[in-house]
């Protein structure tokens, strides 16, 4: 038996359990009773990690992100330890490359007597055993809180971005210059950003009459490697588009990569407007025009929502709160169309 045995069997939180155990009171004498009479049948004693869990002594959070060498999860990781340090909190990330299988078994591994709570960027958001994971978690007084990526048809408490918008202005501002032939190299569409991105593209292209063409929607799975082989097969269509929005920053990289290699020049042979900035081009003065968004923040609010619903988890369920960050267009000039330019006229 362990304490969530003992609530389980007494239909309340763990949490209510360990004031009764510790004598910390705010129980009802009838709920209190009814729990140390299951205690004194079934023989349960309350082993020291239990006790520890329960009076608070865990200072561990579990961060789950899908691509440990992707810039923008080190900012989140930023936010987060910043505002867990203020806490006195302990962060550890997990990497899970994003597959599922390998989110899977970290869920798994996790004890939940050796966390305080659990930040994760989920792999897909039509995974039910992740969702099913961290609804155990949940009902264990665990508190689990998403960072920009979703998952269907679960109530769980996240900071998201506006995604699909941030797509959209990209795309409208390509259209503004005078492009009407642009591709997107996109991120796996079973994610929140990779879908929504996608929308953003192809709402933009409709509003402004712009037929889609399925050659131009390649698909890039925000990884660098898998990016440069989707630019190459946009510059290897018979009609190569002008400009290309990249989907996330290590797309933005892999096009660039193959950009480079190919003797190709921004602006003069391709326009590029990609999301999320990287930080390390403005220092080599490669201007690229970007969707931002702030990512600091975001890991910073997502630690203050978890530790929000960590104190209140003796308490009912709250409302999910879902908080959205807003996303801004920054131009830099590779946006720009030059009409005499191109490949195809090369």
């Amino acid at each position: 038996m362990n304490i969530y045995d003992i609530a389980k069997l007494a239909n309340v939180s763990p949490a209510t359990v360990s004031r009764v155990i510790n004598n910390r009171g705010n129980v009802k004498e009838d709920t209190a009773n009814k729990i140390k009479k299951i205690i004194e049948n079934t023989g349960y004693i309350p082993s020291a990690t239990a006790r520890n869990l329960s009076v608070g002594v865990s200072k561990n959070i579990a961060f789950i992100v899908p691509d440990i060498e992707n810039p923008f999860f080190s900012k989140i990781l930023h936010g987060i330890s910043d505002r867990a340090s203020y806490y006195n909190y302990n962060v550890f990330m997990f990497g899970s490359d994003e597959n599922i299988e390998k989110e899977h078994r970290i869920l798994k591994s996790l004890s939940s007597d050796m966390i305080l709570g659990i930040l994760v960027i989920p792999v897909s958001h039509d995974d039910m055993i992740t969702a099913q994971y961290l609804k155990e978690f949940e009902e264990k007084g665990i508190p689990v809180v998403l960072i920009d990526r979703d998952i269907r048809n679960c109530s769980f408490h996240g900071v998201f971005s506006e995604d699909e918008d941030g797509a959209y202005q990209a795309v409208k501002c390509l259209i503004e210059e005078g492009h009407k032939d642009i591709a997107i190299i996109t991120g796996p569409t079973t994610s929140r950003p990779g879908l929504n991105r996608l929308m953003g593209y192809q709402r933009a292209l409709q509003e402004h009459g712009i037929p889609l063409r399925e050659e131009y929607m390649v698909s890039g799975e925000f990884k660098l490697e898998e990016s440069y082989h989707a630019a190459k097969k946009l510059f290897a269509l018979n009609h190569v588009p002008t400009a290309i929005f990249t989907s996330n920053n290590l797309t933005t990289i892999g096009v660039l990569q193959f950009i480079r290699e190919s003797g190709l020049k921004l602006v003069r042979d391709i326009s590029l407007i990609g999301f999320d900035d990287i930080d390390y081009l403005n220092l080599l003065n490669i201007k690229v025009s970007i969707v931002d968004r702030p990512i600091y923040d975001m890991g910073y609010q997502a630690m203050d929502l978890l530790q929000n619903n960590y104190l209140k988890r003796d308490e009912n369920r709250l409302i999910t709160q879902r908080i959205s960050a807003k996303t801004w267009l920054v131009k830099r000039g590779s946006e720009k169309h030059i009409l005499f330019k191109g490949v195809n006229e090369r």
